[in-house]
């Protein structure tokens, strides 16, 4: 797969893990912005892309604790006591 194709499969990912998960950086500010800016990026050079699709094929909904964003999703979730839009 080129470059281009994985960055957007990576950001496929992400996208998917963050609706499942609830997360919402809407209305978070320039935090989110940055927050955002910075969970992306971990993503498309994440080693656990495989686990990230393993995950999302099995249907699951919680964010997954091998994620390394998963603070960052965690702290934006709308299910997990995190950030309220």
């Amino acid at each position: 797969m080129n470059i281009i194709g994985r960055v957007q499969t990576r950001l496929d990912q992400a996208g998917e893990v963050m609706e499942r998960g609830r997360v919402n950086m809407a209305e978070g500010g320039i935090a989110a912005e940055n927050d955002m800016r910075n969970a992306f990026w971990r993503c498309v050079l994440c080693r656990r892309g495989d686990d990230c699709r393993d995950w999302l094929a099995a249907g699951r909904t919680d964010i997954p604790d091998f994620c390394p964003n998963r603070g960052i999703y965690v702290k934006y979730s709308r299910r997990e006591g995190g950030h309220e839009a």
